[in-house]
């Protein structure tokens, strides 16, 4: 068996020799955090093309409203209708602001793929895992896919460092 994320089995006979390391503790992890990025990316992707796409149809909308719009039985329909298309598209962005929908769509697909390009490294014994023993390049895809964490992290805690200054002037 290869090293990268299997378990070695001891060949029956071989007393003595040592068993090679576990790294499927680290493969698991780090495919639950691809998996996680992905959905996050996905999520916040989603949100940000729906909230943008409801815009623009609700601004379409209001001329249309204004000139045409009527409820039967209601006087002010036309009002109702442009205030209440407006109001959507404020609300919609004041939540854009606030989840950052596209800042946290962009770096979680760019954390995804950056873990996703280590785990292909490693798997392939490829880039700076190459003529790497086992044990070198498990502490090496750990300190490489933690520094791509963290960066993340501190780049999420700048942004909504940034949405807490501009929200808590209200």
């Amino acid at each position: 068996m290869d090293w990268h994320g299997r378990r070695a089995v001891k060949a029956a006979g071989q007393k003595g020799r040592q068993q090679a390391p576990n790294f499927e503790p680290l493969w698991e992890r780090l495919k639950g955090q691809v998996d996680w990025y992905d959905r996050k990316a996905k999520a916040n992707q989603r949100a940000y093309k729906v909230s943008k796409i409801s815009i623009i149809v609700l601004a379409i909308l209001i001329p249309v409203f204004a000139e045409y719009g009527f409820i039967p039985g209601f006087e002010e329909s036309r009002a109702f209708l442009v205030g209440t298309a407006a109001g959507v598209i404020v609300l919609l962005e004041g939540l854009q602001v606030l989840n950052k929908w596209q800042e946290n769509w962009i770096l979680y697909r760019a954390t995804c793929e950056g873990l996703r390009n280590e785990q292909h490294l490693f798997a392939e014994k490829a880039g700076p895992y190459a003529g790497l023993k086992p044990e070198t390049a498990h502490r090496l895809l750990a300190e490489r896919t933690s520094s791509l964490v963290m960066a993340e992290h501190g780049k999420w805690a700048q942004a909504h460092e940034h949405r807490v200054e501009t929200t808590g002037a209200f």
